[in-house]
């Protein structure tokens, strides 16, 4: 018999497989709330969980179930990383606000790791370092300029050369690469649901399967659909990231929604996978259509993400070359079933930069471009004391703009030309690095 390794897989992404929700009391939208938050993800519940102990009384919206989105959806790394390098941040924002920027990163680090420590949070979380593995020698280049970035920021950083990767990863694809020591990785499922637990707690109310549309600011109140009852609150928070639909125009006119998938494999041997992954890194590759991956926080399975096209309506459409990108890692899993693999959309900015701010009577913590685990957490509390009116709510990409573009209003016809440029560019010549 011919083995197929998609014979039994699930589209429930593992995360969720593996997670317990706390029992959510049923909850009702009333016609007035004081404070509406639509998205029950990382961004949503951070914020809901710092306005709530700031004394407001807060309701979290979602189209779905509870944390449906990409924060169940994700690979689980925690990095510091800020997209746009130091060139061309200085060039538009100045070398003091550049380097400001690119520290954010380190403080939302810093601040997840408190809060998952003094919250009690369980949810995997492990300084395992990450691993950035050229894929082309002429990658290294990239690789050197990104580790000098990221000593400058004051982050660890140390090139590998070909002869140590098999310290870090058991994969021929590589000829070197950067390790960042104190970079890590969570369990996100977990950690949804301790956050739920916690907003729980402080008295949040939630409404899962709940469409929130036609959005307005009224200048005293902000006016919208919830479902099919019409809704008058002093407040909103829009944490809808890569699910940012067209509820709200102004904000569906910023946000970019790429899509990856996600593979996990059966249960292995976990001496198996740890021959793998012997610090039990997470691993990316230096492509546009970059490549991420990680052993499980329980340590017996392969999770990994890649960039491919993807209709989220066929799936298994995409399967065959997710699961070649897997092979190409690691042949040595041929004969390995997958048994979850999802997708999810991840909300990417024109400035590559994940933005706070409050406009009007509406907030936002939104657009992370992939980096958002811990980014998520440092941007909801400080969205929460900006609308309270609580000091330490500055952080460094305040005053930023959150961009649109001429025409653009939320198209996806450009997903499939742009991957098919970036296959191209993969294959060319030294770009630089990229890092997922």
């Amino acid at each position: 018999m011919t083995f197929d390794p998609f014979a039994t897989y699930s589209e429930q992404p593992l995360w969720r497989a593996e997670m317990t929700l706390p029992e959510v009391p049923p909850a009702e939208v009333e016609p007035r709330e004081d404070v509406m938050v639509v998205g029950s993800g990382f961004s949503g519940l951070h914020t809901a969980l710092h306005l709530a102990r700031g004394g407001r009384k807060v309701v979290v919206l979602d189209a779905e179930e509870i944390g449906h989105g990409c924060s169940t959806r994700n690979g689980g790394q925690v990095s510091s990383e800020i997209k746009p390098d130091l060139e061309g941040l200085t060039a538009r924002h100045g070398a003091t606000k550049a380097l400001a920027i690119l520290r954010t990163g380190i403080e939302a680090h810093r601040h997840l790791r408190q809060f998952v420590a003094e919250e009690g949070i369980a949810c995997n979380y492990s300084v395992c370092g990450h691993f950035v593995g050229a894929h082309r020698e002429d990658r290294l280049k990239g690789l050197e300029a990104f580790g000098a970035l990221q000593r400058k920021i004051g982050t660890e950083a140390e090139m590998v050369p070909a002869d140590r990767v098999r310290d870090y990863i058991a994969s021929p694809q590589f000829c070197g690469g950067l390790h960042l020591p104190d970079w890590a990785s969570v369990h996100p499922g977990r950690l949804l649901a301790e956050l739920v637990r916690l907003c729980l707690a402080e008295g949040v109310r939630f409404v899962p399967r709940c469409r929130a549309s036609a959005i307005e600011d009224q200048g005293d109140h902000m006016s919208l659909m919830a479902g099919t009852r019409r809704v008058r609150a002093d407040h909103l928070v829009m944490g809808t990231d890569g699910y940012t639909d067209s509820a709200s125009r102004w904000m569906r006119r910023r946000i970019v929604s790429l899509a990856s998938v996600v593979m996990a494999t059966e249960t292995m041997d976990k001496s198996l996978v740890s021959q793998l992954y012997p610090r039990a890194s997470m691993v990316y590759d230096t492509r546009l259509n970059v490549t991420y991956h990680r052993p499980s926080p329980d340590g017996d399975r392969v999770v990994m993400g890649t960039v491919v096209p993807v209709d989220t309506n066929n799936l298994r459409a995409c399967l065959p070359r997710a699961r070649d990108n897997m092979l190409r890692v690691f042949p040595q899993l041929a004969e390995v079933p997958l048994a979850h693999v999802w997708s999810g959309w991840v909300g990417a900015t024109f400035s590559h930069l994940p933005h706070v701010g409050v406009k009007g009577r509406m907030g936002y913590a939104i657009g992370y471009n992939g980096t958002g685990v811990a980014m998520t957490s440092y941007l909801g509390r400080a969205l929460a004391r900006k609308m309270l009116g609580q000091p330490g709510g500055e952080t460094g990409v305040d005053g930023v703009e959150l961009e649109t573009r001429p025409f653009f209003h939320g198209q996806t016809w450009y997903r499939r030309p742009v991957l098919a440029l970036h296959d191209i560019k993969d294959r060319m010549p030294s770009r630089g690095a990229t890092i997922g």
